[in-house]
């Protein structure tokens, strides 16, 4: 009797035999030295995942520090990794009592609940991530590469691989459906995880990176509707037309519910919210709470788990304060501790021994051929837009990437429906091979110092005639917001495009706060601190009031370490598509022409956005000794001078002096120098670069009706000494602004020598003359560097 006892009291699960009551097991232990007699602390359910997820992230660790980082593959192949090292494939195939003791039946159960949980806030934070104005911006370029990389290579690949699996693999009709899934889930494109292999090899800020997610993001939305509509159909043929109908309606009404009611409700957070500061906690309860809730219903009226949170994650308006504070609040959490259990579970659930046999004909089909139908889908569209060979491949690449979308989904499925475990651990390795091999691959072709250089010229040469050029004005102090304005102003007369300005303040991080990129036009309240950026708040308003056209004018505020402070300015530039970068110069003068301040960072500072612009950019120093915002309300002359040596730097600012003209009271004068050869006769520069020269001069060397403010003369010299004295010269003429590329590449034997003395590397030989020499006119300066492409 007393061995019945024993017998029973050990049964797996634990109840009595005469089915009075369930055995009770506490959840947590007394600890080791105060357990009772007979007792096992790990029995104990947390005891035991304590000890798993302490197994899991030291094993994923290891390998992913010592072993996988030199190589630049993603932590998520350390962590299928792990799984598969403490899974039956090693760890319950050669050490199973550690196997049973480490990962019990009942304990994995507890394990798949929080994978899952996880995986629900990884869609939400993605979504947070997303900045949906992508849809918006994109063009055709964006378009044709997002849909060609999805509707075709899923269409051909998925029916193709359901007739082999048919025909030739023999397969029943539940094998049948995995094929599908298979064929299908390897052919779309997923948004988070190309966002997350942008992230990993730090491109994602790039143009090749911008492009890579519009069209992933395109690519996505594509499948949605083509697994939805598909989803429609099936539940057609399985109850009726009515339950498809209520259940299509019933998806519907939620999300219409989550961009209006709960939208709106966000953007009442972030009035209440003053800038500068976090969203209040409370807050932020209340949206875990709604995403929550929102994947219980959608789950419920037929859309999967994770659809109703990464939708909800789509309509919280991108940046400060309410995604920023969410990203920060639970980054850390969901992709450092809950997601890495989604991968780690989905290796841990593979059995590498049950690949003994060679795959089914319809699978290596859809892997080969399907793969090669993919990229090519994504190569030929980027090379009829001309891309670089180089880069079209390794865009081609990343919209094939594989990563904890499809490991989701595959995880999903085998939940949901009889799974083989041969079936799923294919499917596991198979995104294994895909998410280290495509990152490898990516860097090989792709180099990622180039991250803000395009293949498109923003510049104002090339900007469009038909719509405003947009602007980024930065400035320190309000000083600069005025001296900013002043040129604004010249450059945006009451005939042709409009400007559209950007407003950047630029405030040097202190203490151990975190880094911040206000946008003033969120309606938010007032904080204590909003009086140190209100002053140039107030100069951009005040210029968008008094121009005579419909300027629009946004304000923003970087708060950022020195060193870091040029990647805000060309973000928001990147961001925004500007055409023109105006960087105050670092020395400042008084209204006596006295040198008052020289900040030397702000010098270093203009060299690396100079170095790393997305568009062109310009340094303004400000001489002028007329402190109002505004130097063209009354009826006096301006006088602007154009250096024009020759290049896309000078041609860049005679396209800015272009628009200056056309007010009546500006006179506009272009100094072309010319090279004299040893019989004193001009020689003309030849070849390409001359022919464009010739061109941008041809309207203003010609006079006529619509110029005559426009004067030209050239200036023939042998050497950068001769140079150097005509430019001084012109320093003596009484010009309001003068305008001079940088050429900082420039090897013509007219600035022959002045490079060797160049002070300032940001304002090239020319504007470094027109900056040191001792001058008391007071002369302001705008020295341009055109956009650099590939």
């Amino acid at each position: 009797m007393a061995a019945a006892n024993s017998f029973t009291s050990d049964l797996e699960p634990e109840y009595r035999v005469d089915g009075s009551c369930w055995k009770f097991v506490r959840v947590i232990s007394d600890g080791y030295f105060n357990q009772e007699a007979n007792d096992n602390i790990f029995r104990h359910p947390l005891i035991v995942l304590q000890m798993q997820f302490a197994v899991i992230f030291t094993l994923a660790t290891i390998i992913h520090v010592f072993f996988l980082r030199r190589y630049y593959l993603p932590r998520l192949v350390s962590e299928i990794l792990a799984g598969l090292i403490l899974g039956p494939t090693i760890l319950g195939r050669f050490f199973p009592k550690i196997s049973d003791v480490l990962f019990p039946q009942q304990s994995v159960k507890i394990l798949s609940t929080l994978t899952r949980f996880g995986y629900l806030f990884f869609m939400f934070l993605i979504g947070v991530k997303m900045d949906v104005n992508l849809i918006r911006k994109s063009g055709k370029r964006e378009w044709t590469i997002g849909s060609t990389v999805i509707i075709f290579p899923l269409i051909i690949t998925v029916h193709i691989a359901k007739i082999l699996s048919k025909t030739v693999d023999n397969m029943d009709k539940e094998s049948q459906q995995w094929i599908s899934l298979f064929s299908g889930v390897m052919m779309l494109t997923s948004f988070p995880v190309v966002a997350c292999l942008l992230m990993h090899l730090k491109i994602i800020n790039s143009e090749l990176g911008h492009l890579v997610l519009s069209s992933a993001l395109i690519s996505d939305l594509w499948s949605v509707v083509i697994v939805n509509t598909e989803g429609y159909f099936k539940l057609s043929n399985i109850a009726s037309i009515r339950v498809a109908n209520k259940s299509l309606f019933l998806c519907v009404a939620l999300v219409v519910f989550v961009i209006t009611i709960l939208r709106s409700m966000m953007y009442w957070i972030i009035r209440k919210t003053p800038e500068g500061k976090p969203v209040k906690d409370a807050y932020l309860f209340f949206l875990v709470i709604a995403m929550l809730l929102v994947g219980i219903i959608g789950d419920s009226v037929g859309l999967q788990y994770m659809y109703g949170p990464f939708i909800l994650g789509l309509t919280v308006p991108t940046g400060p304060p309410l995604a920023s504070t969410l990203i920060q609040k639970l980054d850390t959490l969901v992709t450092g501790w809950m997601l890495p259990l989604m991968s780690t579970y989905c290796g841990y659930k593979s059995n590498l021994w049950e690949l003994n046999i060679r795959p089914p004909v319809s699978v290596i089909f859809s892997i080969t051929f399907g793969f090669l139908l993919k990229i090519t889908c994504g190569f030929i569209p980027a090379i009829c837009f001309k891309m670089p060979c180089k880069d079209a491949t390794a865009l081609a690449l990343m919209l094939t990437a594989k990563g904890i979308i499809e490991l989701g989904t595959f995880a999903t499925n085998a939940a949901k429906q009889p799974t083989e475990p041969r079936e799923f651990t294919l499917a596991v390795v198979v995104v294994l091979v895909f998410a280290a091999a495509i990152p490898v691959l990516t860097i090989k072709l792709y180099d990622p110092s180039k991250t803000y250089r395009g293949y498109q010229k923003r510049t104002i040469l090339n900007s469009s005639p038909n719509e405003g050029i947009p602007v980024l004005a930065c400035a320190h102090r309000q000083d600069d917001a005025l001296s900013a304005i002043k040129l604004l102003e010249l450059s945006n007369p009451a005939t042709g495009t409009p400007l559209t300005v950007y407003g950047l303040y630029m405030e040097e991080l202190v203490g151990g706060s975190s880094p911040l990129l206000l946008n003033h036009q969120l309606g938010q309240k007032s904080s204590k601190d909003g009086s140190r950026w209100q002053p140039i708040i107030d100069v951009f308003n005040y210029f968008k009031s008094q121009s005579k056209r419909q300027t629009q004018v946004q304000v923003f505020t970087a708060i950022s370490p020195p060193k870091l402070m040029h990647e805000d300015i060309c973000w928001v530039g990147f961001q925004n598509s500007v055409a023109l970068i105006i960087l105050p110069f670092h020395r400042k003068w008084n209204s006596k022409g006295k040198l008052i301040s020289d900040f030397k960072h702000l010098s270093t500072l203009n060299c690396k956005v100079l170095s790393k612009a997305p568009c062109s950019v310009g340094v303004l120093i400000d001489r002028s000794r007329t402190r109002g915002p505004s130097i063209l309300s009354n009826s006096s002359p301006y006088h602007v001078c154009v250096i024009y040596l020759g290049g896309t730097d000078d041609r860049e600012a005679l396209s800015l002096a272009r628009r200056m003209k056309e007010w009546p009271s500006v006179y506009l004068t272009v100094v072309r120098f010319m090279e004299l050869n040893d019989d004193c006769s001009k020689r003309w520069e030849g070849g390409w670069e001359g022919m464009l020269d010739d061109e941008c001069l041809r309207d203003i060397k010609h006079q006529s009706r619509n110029n005559g403010n426009v004067f030209y003369k050239e200036e023939a010299v042998r050497d950068g000494a001769e140079t150097a004295v005509v430019v001084g010269s012109l320093l003596e003429e009484h010009y309001d602004l003068i305008l001079v590329g940088r050429h900082s590449q420039c090897d013509s034997p007219i600035i022959a020598g002045l490079s060797e003395w160049t002070d300032l590397p940001e304002l090239g030989p020319i504007g470094d003359l027109l900056v040191s020499s001792e001058t008391k006119n007071p002369v302001s300066v705008f020295v341009v560097q055109q956009h650099i492409t590939e």
